[in-house]
């Protein structure tokens, strides 16, 4: 069964006292009131595509909820009874197209599950909120709109511009999305996409309405205890 698919709706991370202090800005964000919500997902995830669809088209009210998004790619074979290159029976395949049309996006399974870490290392790398869009953008549109399963002489340029010159990705550079995906991983997080913010845990993919009434709820809640759960 695809985790990601069966991203729990919501859930609370337990056993975490020091989850606080793995986002060592949050005093600062409570005290801009502005609120960031981190977005864990996989380039070679489905799901995680149409959530960044949604999540980019509701982007414009973000400001007026005081909430910023910080994307964080993961691999998720690391969590999931799979591997890259694996294939997913019809049923599940089924299952996520009719997610997507249910949002009104037809989007069709990459077969086999791609390797998502070229794109996600240089996604760890890029050096600002906006660069990091591009380059999302960019993946996103590559591979599930352009059906591009590699990096492409275009998303090499595009890194170039953000990053610098690419070269043959190494272990080093894996062990960026390999931290990150740790990272994940002992947060509680088993699939994706999940936005987190502090003890608050929020799984799947949801139309714009519900995404907005979501993330107002999740920044309701944190400045009304954020406080108390930062110290």
């Amino acid at each position: 069964m695809d985790r990601a698919i069966a991203a729990p709706t919501t859930r609370t991370v337990a056993g975490f006292p020091g989850l606080a202090r793995s986002f060592p800005d949050e005093r600062e964000w409570v005290a801009m009131d502005k609120v960031r919500i981190r977005v864990y997902y996989d380039f070679a995830s489905t799901l995680c595509y149409l959530a960044h669809r949604v999540l980019s088209e509701v982007e414009p009210e973000l400001p007026e909820l005081g909430v910023e998004l910080e994307w964080r790619p993961i691999d998720l074979t690391m969590a999931a009874p799979w591997d890259r290159g694996d294939s997913f029976a019809p049923e599940i395949r089924d299952s996520v197209r009719n997610t997507g049309l249910a949002l009104g996006l037809d989007v069709a399974m990459p077969d086999p599950w791609l390797d998502s870490r070229p794109a996600s290392s240089i996604a760890l790398r890029t050096p600002s909120a906006s660069a990091e869009a591009r380059w999302r953008h960019a993946v996103y549109d590559s591979i599930f709109e352009r059906k591009a399963p590699q990096l492409t002489p275009h998303l090499l340029a595009l890194a170039n511009e953000l990053v610098g010159p690419q070269s043959p990705p190494d272990d080093d550079g894996y062990a960026l999305v390999e931290e990150c995906t740790r990272e994940a991983i002992a947060l509680g997080i088993a699939g994706v996409p999940t936005m987190l913010l502090d003890n608050w845990m929020v799984g799947g993919v949801y139309d714009g309405p519900s995404m907005i009434a979501i993330l107002r709820h999740l920044s309701e809640q944190y400045r009304e205890l954020g406080a108390s759960v930062v110290n």
